[in-house]
């Protein structure tokens, strides 16, 4: 392949993060051919000073997320834990998180963190007329406390995976036959 991929400019996610998706052929912004990669993606991420992103959760995808630049307090909840635990990263450091397991990024340093998050296969991601048709990342509105007080059941209804492969298809469809030239 004959090209180079740089980082965008980045966009701030419903999680209250800034995001660069830039190598991912499974959603609608980046312009890459639907076939061209489907086993990984990368985006890159910025978690500014002082900030936390909301809590998440990625039920079909596996996430690395690997500190570049500052430092990165990591917050998870797997469906077994009994309580979130946290992960203190440092520049060039990553943590993986399972499907199903709730997320949390915060930045409590002096300075932006810059990360990587290589998901594990390709992010899914559709957006059609100024609004989300499919995420593979749901963002919830509860605390900590609030989702161990419902037993970790949140309000958001997570998708299924039936709608993550109809979403699939649409891109797969509207992505046609490219390839890189």
């Amino acid at each position: 392949m004959n090209r180079i991929f740089q980082i965008p400019a980045p966009h701030r996610v419903p999680d209250g993060t800034l995001v660069s998706p830039f190598l991912n052929a499974r959603d609608n912004t980046s312009g890459m051919p639907f076939d061209l990669l489907e086993g990984f993606s990368i985006a890159a991420g910025t978690i500014e000073t002082g900030s936390r992103s909301k809590i998440h959760v990625m039920p079909f995808v596996t996430q690395v997320t690997f500190a570049r630049r500052g430092a990165l307090t990591v917050w998870m909840k797997a469906a077994g834990d009994a309580q979130p635990y946290m992960l203190s990263l440092n520049p060039d450091e990553a943590v993986v998180t399972e499907p199903g397991t709730f997320l949390q990024l915060v930045n409590t340093s002096d300075q932006a963190c810059e990360a990587l998050y290589i998901v594990s296969p390709a992010y899914v991601f559709e957006f059609s007329d100024g609004r989300v048709i499919y995420d593979d990342s749901v963002v919830l509105d509860e605390t900590w406390e609030q989702l161990a007080t419902a037993n970790g059941r949140t309000a958001k209804a997570l998708p299924t995976l039936e709608q993550r492969r109809q979403s699939a298809a649409r891109l797969a469809a509207a992505s046609g036959p490219r390839r890189w030239p």
